[in-house]
């Protein structure tokens, strides 16, 4: 069934629920900061983000799942994966029992209005456990794409180190040339007067 002008609408996916349509924004903005924040073009950093995303269930959308597909897809033409190192998209479903209320003889009408109001009260606990569980979900989110990009920006440190270590090795190298240099001058005018010494 295609919806034609429904209000939530995010990357191409247009969501019927509102509560949905807000997971699926910060799914987005977590792709965009793990985008940002990984060299996407290094077969080995995608394989390593993919697979903790994967292993840690962090999408649950159809926007995080069509990111997923298009990591899949670059590693199993990469011809530096071996497609046995892939692992393959968990999909989350909901599985809700509807609640049942225990059987009870007969009993007077004021009762069963009780039993109504409990069966009620237990409907509510449950959505605002899971309002709490999704919250918690979402920081979780944050803390995996914070950790992703804390691991994609330590390898600056080695950089760095690296590159200071190339410094002093030619500026050794730079004083090592200058020395070589005087040795060489100094044979030169050695010569030179040998030469204009000798008739």
């Amino acid at each position: 069934m295609i919806m034609i002008g429904t209000p939530y609408e995010i990357d191409g996916f247009a969501f019927s629920d509102e509560s949905m349509m807000e997971k699926a924004a910060k799914e987005a903005e977590g792709i965009r900061y793990v985008k940002n924040g990984t060299d996407m073009r290094d077969p080995q950093t995608v394989l390593l983000v993919y697979r903790q995303m994967v292993e840690q269930h962090v999408f649950e959308t159809p926007v995080g799942y069509a990111f997923l597909y298009e990591l899949q897809e670059y590693l199993r033409t990469s011809p530096a994966i071996d497609n046995d190192q892939i692992p393959p998209i968990p999909v989350i479903t909901e599985d809700r029992e509807p609640v049942r209320p225990k059987v009870i003889k007969k009993q007077p009408q004021k009762t069963k209005t009780k039993v109504v109001h409990k069966i009620k009260e237990q409907n509510v606990d449950y959505k605002r456990y899971f309002q709490v569980t999704c919250t918690i979900g979402v920081i979780l989110f944050f803390i995996v794409v914070g950790m992703f990009a804390v691991t994609a920006t330590s390898g600056n440190i080695n950089i760095v180190n690296y590159e200071n270590a190339l410094i002093e090795k030619y500026e050794n190298w730079e004083e090592q040339l200058d020395e070589r240099e005087e040795k060489l001058k100094e044979r030169e005018n050695a010569l030179q007067q040998n030469t204009q010494q000798t008739p």
